[in-house]
């Protein structure tokens, strides 16, 4: 490690790295576990963020950069489906915590079971409304997009959609570990899904000739698979009193579920939504392969959320267990050393905006210009927005939702005809400029009822 120091001085040198991480890990159960997954999906993530801007260069080398843009955007429409769970994931995970809180194996379970066989009936009717609704709708039109281009555009996104559906039953099976208080499971199934589509993908620019439909399907059905390898493991072996069973399922859980589950449904709609539409509108105002530029300026930036969704996740459910045993002040003084970190997740931000050009230059070469100004807003929305989750990850630990489901609702309501009028005014980078502007109220809002929350002044709208 040290190889310039002599042995005694290195002895002493690798003790005190010893000493500097046992520290680390000291402190109560509930900080301990959170700063080891910490430290796992450090690594995990690491990898990840490595495959995640291979994927840019693999994936244009493989299709055309017109393909290509239609690609980002039709799966960022895509991806809504994962939060047609109707936030039940997310609120499962936060009832499931609550019952390992309070030692309810049972309850627990039932939990479990109830959110599973929820997620496959509304699969279910997904697949039927839109295999009825799939020969009605003209794709081409949707993402305003040349057929003489892309060929077979209805058919990508019909089977794409039907393996979305399958991906989004039993994915369900990270917000378990999530409840568990191990996001670093969950981290693994993301990281395996996505290096299994990269290697994939890899050996498809090898051995055949370009195809949207192929990248496509890869995509998603790769964590699919993951997913299923997963199932067996995790409720078989290895948490098998939560495996879940139909003679668990209950239906007079499901209003309890519902409650919460309908809250983080409308956070989650309305995330995918904004991200969804500011493709849909970007390649309606300039065209498909403009969405290019600003996929690959924010998958650069994404890194660094991707970086501090590894502290705040542990948080989600460590913070539901302290609130359930009224331990206000670990979730203050949790909130201090992740505020730490985010004035160095600030810095980085900057950095990466002024070495910017330099990066897209060496990443994906001269094929796609990308431009400053849009770093600088992508760097601008980037820090808004981390911001503004760090915050949020510990309200929804302790079920205080409503206030941000108006927020973004309303956000919602506003995004397309501003960003609309900003874009044709400013071009894309009034786009970026809008999602900032339509963001900092999220930030503003999370950060006073935090305050309130964890202070016990909190009252009316601002404690719910």
């Amino acid at each position: 490690m040290h190889p310039t120091l002599s042995h005694p001085w290195r002895k002493i040198r690798l003790y005190t790295d010893y000493m500097n991480l046992k520290g680390f890990l000291k402190g109560d159960g509930r900080t301990v576990k959170a700063r080891k997954n910490i430290l796992a999906s450090m690594a995990l993530k690491g990898l990840d963020g490595l495959v995640y801007l291979l994927f840019v260069p693999v994936t244009l080398g493989y299709l055309k950069p017109y393909e290509y843009g239609v690609w980002l955007t039709l799966n960022s429409i895509l991806v809504w489906i994962d939060s047609f769970d109707i936030g039940l994931g997310n609120g499962m995970r936060n009832k499931l915590a609550q019952a390992v809180a309070n030692g309810d194996k049972d309850r627990g379970r039932t939990y479990v079971s109830t959110t599973f066989y929820m997620l496959i009936l509304l699969m279910l009717g997904l697949v039927v409304a839109g295999t009825l609704i799939q020969p009605l709708v003209d794709w081409y039109s949707i993402l305003h997009t040349n057929s003489a281009e892309v060929a077979q555009l209805n058919n990508i996104v019909y089977v794409t959609f039907l393996i979305f559906c399958f991906n989004f039953i039993f994915k369900f099976i990270g917000n378990v570990y999530l409840a568990l208080q191990l996001p670093a499971v969950n981290n693994l199934f993301v990281t395996a899904g996505h290096t299994l589509a990269l290697i994939v993908i890899f050996i498809l620019t090898k051995t055949t000739q370009g195809s949207l439909m192929a990248v496509a399907v890869v995509y998603a059905a790769a964590p699919l698979a993951v997913y299923l390898m997963a199932y067996p493991v995790t409720f078989f072996k290895i948490f098998p009193y939560l495996r879940p069973s139909f003679k668990y399922f209950r239906k007079e859980d499901l209003k309890d579920l519902f409650n919460v589950s309908v809250l983080f449904f409308i956070l989650q709609l309305s995330g995918i939504l904004l991200f969804s539409l500011a493709n849909i509108l970007i390649s309606h105002l300039f065209g498909p392969a403009m969405v290019t530029p600003y996929n690959v300026a924010y998958r650069y930036y994404s890194l660094v959320p991707m970086v501090m969704a590894l502290v705040v996740a542990p948080m989600w459910s460590a913070t539901t267990d302290a609130y359930e045993r009224g331990e206000l002040e670990w979730i203050r003084a949790a909130m201090k050393r992740v505020g730490r970190l985010l004035c160095i997740a600030l810095a980085l931000l900057a950095f990466m905006t002024v070495i910017s050009e330099w990066i897209y230059s060496i990443w994906v070469g001269g094929e796609v210009r990308i431009g400053f100004p849009i770093s600088i807003w992508m760097g601008i929305y980037t820090g808004i927005l981390i911001l503004s989750l760090a915050y949020s990850s510990f309200l929804n630990g302790m079920n205080k939702i409503r206030l941000q489901c108006i927020n973004t609702l309303t956000v919602g309501i506003l995004f397309y005809p501003l960003c609309w009028w900003l874009g044709k005014t400013f071009g894309i980078t009034g786009v970026l400029g809008g999602m900032c502007l339509l963001n900092l109220s999220g930030l503003l809002l999370n950060v006073i009822q935090f305050n309130k929350v964890v202070n016990g002044k909190a009252a009316g709208i601002w404690a719910k």
